[in-house]
C-alpha cells in the first residue's frame, strides 16, 4: 500500500500540471476536509479555472518518506516545489492516504515551508515534520 499511496500523490501532481482538476476531485476521500469547501466536483472544477489554473503551477513534486499508520492508512511525505502567480515556494507536505472500497483516496494533508527545515531535503523525517507549532492543516 504505502507505493500505491506515494503514486498517488505523484498522480494527483502531474494532473494538476495537467489542468486535470476532475482528477483531482475524484481522488478525494468522501470525508476530506477539503470538500466541506466544494460539495460537487463542478464547483470545484468553476474554482479551479478561476483562481488555480492559470496562477498555480507545481513545478517539481518529490517523496520523501512513506509510514503505514493504521491498516487502512498511509502517510506520505513529501517536498513540493510551486509557482503562485509568479513567486515560487518550497513546502514540505503530509498526507494522510486511505483505502476505500474504490482504492487508495487523499483525506488530508499538513504542509511546512522548506525553510523551516535545516539540511538536506531528503534527510527530513516525519518526527522533523511533526515537531512544530505552524503546522498548515487542509
Amino acid at each position: 500500500m504505502l507505493q500505491e499511496a506515494a503514486q498517488l500523490v505523484l498522480n494527483r501532481c502531474e494532473a494538476f500540471r495537467r489542468n486535470d482538476f476532475r482528477f483531482i476531485f475524484s481522488t478525494y476521500h468522501k470525508d476530506a476536509p477539503f470538500l466541506q469547501a466544494f460539495a460537487t466536483c463542478e464547483e470545484y472544477l468553476q474554482y479551479a479555472r478561476q483562481h488555480l489554473q492559470a496562477a498555480f503551477r507545481i513545478l517539481s513534486c518529490r517523496v520523501i518518506g512513506m509510514r503505514s499508520v493504521a491498516g487502512d492508512e498511509a502517510q506520505v511525505l513529501f517536498c513540493l516545489e510551486v509557482s503562485c502567480s509568479g513567486v515560487v515556494q518550497s513546502t514540505v507536505e503530509l498526507a494522510c492516504i486511505r483505502c476505500v472500497g474504490e482504492g487508495l483516496r487523499y483525506h488530508s494533508g499538513a504542509k511546512r515551508n522548506l525553510s523551516e527545515f535545516s539540511g538536506r531535503v531528503e534527510n527530513i523525517t516525519f518526527e522533523d515534520f511533526l515537531d512544530s507549532d505552524s503546522l498548515l492543516f487542509f
